[in-house]
């Protein structure tokens, strides 16, 4: 259907593209170019012609996925053609570009991504966990095959009785039933011991997978986790990981009804060859309607599962700031976007199991459909004479087995379907683009002295739309070796940001950063994280005891080290009150805990650690003027052993320091001695003033 170019259709035709892509697998990054590229053109095309309409058309078969827009009007490539700097910028992202034509007065602009579909490349890398206890995997499965050749013989033994009854032969039947009874018993055992087995090497499975996922997901950059939230990490090591081994041992349990089926085959051969050809086809056409539901399901199972994330990381959010919620007394706005959220996943797997019912009201017509035709050729073939009632007997009951078959095969394709994507969301945390891990170079220095320059560093921060906020404009500065330095200015001028890059939480977008005289990107891990202490202003303190809080940094601590670590911190004397002293626990995010307990535990955490540098961004705004004045006392103690780095608002503070960065702007505009800065900068004068007749 045709639509006007207007805001509120073009809105709309970049959800359902975006939807469309998701289900097919595409990754965010492809997406989010794909929405921008359809909005500038179908806004381009908007102002050239604002009577044309348009329309999109989604097409998926297997591994081809196709968008076409048409627009109606003049021939204009808009693609290659076009003056907009956007377009063109757009263009050159694209693994697959799309493609313009014209065509019976449309222009015709065809998008084919590559598809993504559920496949063996992620569930064999996912696999290789099974190894990890190879010994019980390799019998527990070989058990599983001898349980898949009994299934074979029941069957058999199955018509034999049926003839046997017929036949009025007792003798017969009682040692069918004997045999009946035998394949039972070994089967029920057969299925205790393999699934012990089995269990075994699950259970380490998912241990080492939620390991290796827990480990990825600290690599992944920060910005890629601002970006997405807690939520998606959350559910792929807790969800993903147990579906996986659900699917792999319900795929084992069920292989038993392929080997069921080849019984049933051999067994249909004896008796009717004509019949076993009508149920071949009868099978392929079941197996063909099963082969529709998955590529449907693959599609809305995807869908469902990014919302159930995006649902879960809101709801977690929501969970974790209950008490900034009620004060601020924003309950209602959180519930109104919890309520979107919920009706997001909601409907969408309500969307999912109607589709779902669909196929299986498909299924179930044509099984009532056929069993009827099915029934009514054995009755043409007693009839006839060519069939005697025993074998038609037999073959009613073969018949029943064979679509209870069909239907394990059916589930055993719907468990292949979820251990695909299972695994395609866990192997995307491994290996995907979409979410960047950080990588560090080879340079080890063992002697870090904690000198810091900045050489011509731009820095924007990306919003989620793709656009970028200038953060820092060509930074040049150097922190010599045990100096006692200080970034002031005003609030969103980039100090903290400056602190994030020395810790390469992000990395510029230009220019460098050298500790000692090397790249920050050619060291290594160690030697990065393991010589830079950083105290935020409002630091994380974990669900634990105190002590375990501090020794989490050093497993070593003693308590001599943690009493004066707190004592320096001048938190020990308010750990002595609490309950239960160093192993009071002290709740998620240290709730328990006031805002200015938690920055002197976190400052007597990085205490703990003796490293070269620290730096404190705003670590001491929640302190009273007293406490904060021995703190500044303490750490004025550490000059010259340690590079200090220090992020304030309050220039009280930091006047003492022996170097001043002024930051305006997300420029260096002075730097110097609080002495100096007065003298020379206008603007630090200004606030420096400013903040002096607030304070009288």
């Amino acid at each position: 259907m045709y639509m006007e170019l207007t805001r509120e259709n073009i809105d709309h035709s970049i959800q359902e593209a975006d939807k469309f892509l998701e289900s097919s697998g595409i990754d965010s990054r492809e997406r989010h170019r794909y929405r921008l590229l359809l909005e500038e053109l179908l806004l381009n095309y908007m102002g050239k012609d604002s009577s044309a309409q348009y329309r999109l058309v989604f097409k998926g078969v297997l591994k081809s996925i196709k968008i076409s827009l048409y627009i109606s009007g003049e021939s204009y490539d808009m693609l290659n053609k076009s003056d907009s700097l956007i377009v063109k910028n757009i263009m050159s992202g694209f693994e697959n570009k799309p493609v313009w034509k014209y065509r019976k007065g449309q222009n015709i602009i065809t998008y084919s991504p590559k598809a993504v579909l559920p496949d063996m490349t992620y569930t064999k890398e996912i696999l290789r966990y099974m190894m990890k206890k190879k010994k019980p995997f390799v019998i527990g499965s070989i058990i599983r095959f001898l349980q898949m050749l009994f299934n074979i013989i029941e069957p058999l033994l199955s018509a034999q009785i049926i003839v046997a009854y017929s036949g009025n032969e007792i003798r017969k039947i009682n040692i069918v039933a004997f045999w009946l009874f035998v394949q039972a018993v070994s089967l029920s055992a057969l299925n205790y011991i393999a699934s012990r087995l089995l269990r075994s090497t699950y259970a380490e499975m998912i241990k080492q997978m939620k390991y290796d996922l827990s480990k990825d997901v600290l690599r992944i950059k920060t910005k890629c986790m601002d970006e997405n939230g807690s939520g998606i990490f959350t559910q792929r090591i807790i969800s993903e990981t147990t579906n996986v081994v659900d699917c792999i041992d319900a795929l084992l349990e069920s292989g038993t009804a392929l080997f069921r089926l080849i019984s049933l085959v051999i067994a249909f051969a004896v008796v009717s060859v004509k019949m076993l050809m009508f149920e071949i086809i009868l099978f392929m056409v079941y197996m063909l309607i099963q082969r529709a539901h998955m590529r449907a399901l693959t599609k809305d199972s995807r869908l469902c599962r990014s919302a159930m994330e995006r649902h879960s990381s809101f709801a977690s959010e929501m969970v974790r700031a209950h008490r900034d919620i009620k004060l601020m007394h924003c309950e209602d706005s959180f519930m109104s976007k919890l309520s979107t959220s919920i009706d997001e996943s909601v409907d969408l797997t309500t969307q999912m199991r109607v589709r779902s019912m669909k196929y299986i009201l498909l299924r179930t017509q044509f099984v009532g459909w056929t069993n009827m035709i099915y029934m009514s050729l054995l009755a043409l073939q007693m009839y006839m004479g060519t069939l005697s009632p025993s074998a038609a007997l037999v073959l009613f009951n073969y018949n029943g087995r064979v679509y209870s078959c069909a239907s394990s095969v059916s589930n055993m394709m719907n468990n292949m379907q979820n251990l695909g994507l299972a695994s395609e969301r866990i192997y995307q945390i491994f290996n995907s683009s979409d979410y960047e891990k950080e990588k560090f170079g080879e340079t080890h220095l063992n002697d870090v002295k904690g000198d810091i320059e900045f050489k011509d560093v731009y820095f924007s921060y990306k919003r989620t739309n793709g656009s970028e906020v200038p953060v820092l404009n060509n930074i040049n500065l150097r922190i010599k070796a045990g100096e006692f330095v200080a970034f002031v200015g005003k609030s969103g001028c980039g100090k903290s940001t400056i602190l994030s890059l020395i810790s390469r939480l992000y990395d510029p977008d230009s220019g460098s950063i050298t500790l000692d005289g090397v790249d920050l990107r050619e060291l290594d891990q160690d030697t990065l994280r393991g010589n830079i202490e950083m105290v935020n202003q409002m630091p994380y303190i974990f669900n634990m005891s105190i002590r375990d809080n501090l020794a989490v940094v050093k497993d070593d601590l003693s308590d001599e080290e943690m009493i004066e670590a707190c004592r320096i911190a001048c938190i020990h004397d308010d750990i002595m009150k609490l309950p239960r002293g160093y192993q009071t626990v002290v709740g998620e995010g240290g709730v328990s805990l006031s805002g200015g307990q938690r920055q002197r535990l976190a400052i007597a955490r990085s205490i703990v650690r003796t490293y070269p540098i620290m730096m404190l961004d705003e670590a001491t705004s929640a302190l009273d003027n007293i406490t904060q004045s021995r703190i500044r006392s303490t750490i004025n103690g550490l000059h010259g052993s340690r590079t200090i780095i220090m992020v304030a608002h309050r220039l009280s503070t930091v006047i003492n320091c022996e170097h001043l960065f002024f930051i305006s702007d997300g420029k260096v505009i002075a730097q110097g001695t609080h002495k100096q800065l007065l003298e020379s900068c206008q603007e630090y004068r200004d606030l420096y003033y400013e903040e002096s007749s607030e304070n009288e």
